[in-house]
């Protein structure tokens, strides 16, 4: 009896966190409803900063293959401000956010901002028909074993990320917010 009852737990518990690392918002979260200082040491030195998800926080590394095969990790993104979408090709919220992430892209990448979907563990087929059928236009890399979901804490999908050029996390929500263009706007003026 006691055996079943640790199976049946175990078994609840994998559900319950497949949902969490690839699970479609319902709900909304969001962090960083103002874009905060970057976390630094005494010194000023943003590497010092804690590495994690909060507002504040030096955004986890990566690295990870573009749907083309190139490779790409945070540290290539650093030097210009970021955004991270995390997403899965059967969220219908990703597919409602994804033409808002395309007028991002299209009105920020010109001005250095760099944009890249993470899809989370479908294949590379589904992948690819996700950024078919939701017509994404900038840059995406799979994320086939949710090894960097669960590194970002990515709780539902789609989880937006937005960094600072040094990789420090200035947003993180699950969706785009509203004010997003002041935001990048801040973050290429800090640069700047």
């Amino acid at each position: 009896m006691k055996r079943r009852k640790t199976g049946a737990l175990l078994a609840l518990g994998g559900i319950i966190m497949s949902a969490i690392f690839i699970g479609c918002s319902s709900s909304r979260r969001e962090s960083g409803s103002a874009p905060a200082p970057a976390a630094t040491s005494e010194t000023g030195d943003a590497s010092a900063a804690k590495r994690g998800t909060a507002v504040g926080d030096l955004a986890p590394d990566f690295q990870l293959a573009r749907m083309d095969g190139s490779p790409v990790s945070l540290s290539d993104l650093r030097g210009q401000p970021a955004v991270l979408v995390f997403w899965t090709a059967w969220c219908p919220t990703c597919k409602e956010e994804a033409p808002h992430i395309n007028q991002l892209a299209a009105e920020y990448e010109p001005r250095g901002v760099r944009v890249l979907g993470i899809n989370i563990q479908d294949s590379e087929a589904r992948s690819a028909g996700g950024i078919k059928e939701f017509k994404i236009r900038y840059a995406v890399a799979r994320d086939a074993d949710a090894s960097v979901a669960r590194r970002y804490h990515v709780v539902g999908t789609p989880t937006v990320v937005l960094l600072d050029s040094t990789g420090v996390v200035r947003y993180f929500g699950n969706e785009l917010p509203s004010d997003y263009s002041a935001r990048l706007d801040a973050l290429l003026a800090e640069k700047g």
